[in-house]
């Protein structure tokens, strides 16, 4: 069995600028979330075997939008879950119709997509008591070019993730998504 998610993984030089601008938080506990784990989830899976890993990677290469744009643009804290995140604003329409279209397609996995609205964030911290200050950032611009299939592995520090597969997004078409 393998724990899987699906989601959006930034280039390594974007994770680094966020891992930088993380470090300047002023952070009341808690860790930071490791570069190479930082990434935005688009369907937790959970433990998978391998046929239904196999109806997840079919169900996925279905997913077909332009590339887009996506703005990280806010610091925003859950005292309940004690995680800090970096938020979207909005989201762009083409992750709109690639969430309808994954959902739809992880269907006939056995997939039920999360009741809660979609909020496009990724997670920075956890496990934090207290977000001192009201923290602004400059906005980062994320140009997502495809998504991926990751397994998770939970380990004393937390987890650790790993892409195992990705699927490029279509050509950009003259909007900025």
């Amino acid at each position: 069995m393998e724990r899987l998610f699906l989601g959006l993984w930034p280039p390594v030089e974007l994770g680094a600028q966020i891992a930088s601008m993380s470090r300047g938080l002023a952070l009341e506990s808690g860790r930071l979330i490791a570069p190479t784990n930082l990434h935005m989830t688009l369907a937790f899976l959970g433990d998978c075997d391998a046929a239904r890993r196999a109806c997840v990677e079919n169900a996925a290469a279905s997913g077909t939008v332009p590339a887009f744009n996506l703005h990280l643009v806010a610091i925003q804290w859950r005292r309940r879950t004690g995680i800090v995140w970096l938020a979207a604003p909005e989201v762009p329409e083409p992750l709109t119709q690639l969430m309808a279209s994954l959902n739809r397609a992880l269907a006939s996995c056995g997939y039920a997509p999360d009741a809660r609205p979609f909020r496009a964030h990724v997670s920075v911290a956890r496990h934090v008591r207290r977000l001192r200050g009201k923290p602004t950032i400059a906005p980062i611009e994320w140009c997502v070019r495809d998504y991926c299939l990751a397994s998770s592995t939970p380990t004393p520090r937390g987890s650790d993730y790993t892409v195992v597969k990705r699927w490029p997004l279509g050509e950009r078409s003259g909007a900025s998504g």
